[in-house]
């Protein structure tokens, strides 16, 4: 039964890819191309972006499908019953926002350690006016864990339908996690260095910059 749960769910992400990429075609910026793609086939690194719709987890993980990228997914989403066997065989990795729980911690370095970037909102929540919430630096305590790199992306606009969505992919995010300091602190500090790394792309490559 789990074998046919598995294909089934593979089956569907496949369509629900083919049909998501019709209607919401991508149109990927590249601020160095080279580089960060040779981080991502490495697979040890911390991808991280604003949420600007419930649309996004799904549509970045397709995006990035081809390397084996892992997307975390609030627990209570995870968990519901109509759609908990699609996210126990697809690349997702619950998180529970509510509780200390830090299972999504030791499950996001193995994956990174078979070769699988993760994916993250560290908003943990939508936001739809363009202006992010403070970043939560849960995902640099990954990647400092990880001695791992860490790459921003923009969801550049809105989800329209047969309108190109645009995606800002710049390159990793420099900055030293083990510098000295309390930790929590250091966190705190990079994680705003990463908020603000998603405006800069923004209005460095963002559609309203080129228009």
């Amino acid at each position: 039964m789990e074998i046919l749960k598995r294909f089934a769910a593979k089956l569907a992400f496949a369509i629900a890819n083919g049909v998501i990429r019709i209607l919401y075609p991508p149109k990927v910026t590249w601020e160095d191309k080279k580089a960060t793609k040779d981080t991502l086939k490495k697979g040890n690194c911390v991808v991280y972006s604003n949420h600007t719709s419930h649309v996004d987890g799904f549509y970045m993980t397709r995006l990035f499908g081809k390397y084996r990228v892992h997307t975390f997914v609030a627990r209570d989403w995870y968990d519901k019953k109509k759609i908990n066997w699609l996210f126990r065989n697809l690349p997702y990795i619950p998180m529970n926002r509510q509780e200390m729980d830090t299972s999504w911690l030791s499950m996001g370095l193995e994956k990174m350690n078979e070769g699988c970037p993760i994916y993250i909102f560290p908003e943990g929540h939508t936001s739809h006016t363009g202006v992010m919430d403070e970043f939560k630096p849960g995902f640099l305590m990954l990647a400092r864990q990880a001695q791992a790199q860490v790459v921003p992306v923009v969801i550049d606009g809105e989800f329209k339908v047969f309108h190109r969505m645009h995606i800002i992919v710049g390159k990793p995010v420099e900055m030293d996690l083990n510098e000295e300091g309390r930790p929590s602190v250091v966190l705190k500090k990079y994680a705003g260095v990463c908020r603000d790394r998603i405006y800069e792309l923004r209005d460095t490559y963002g559609v309203k910059k080129q228009s």
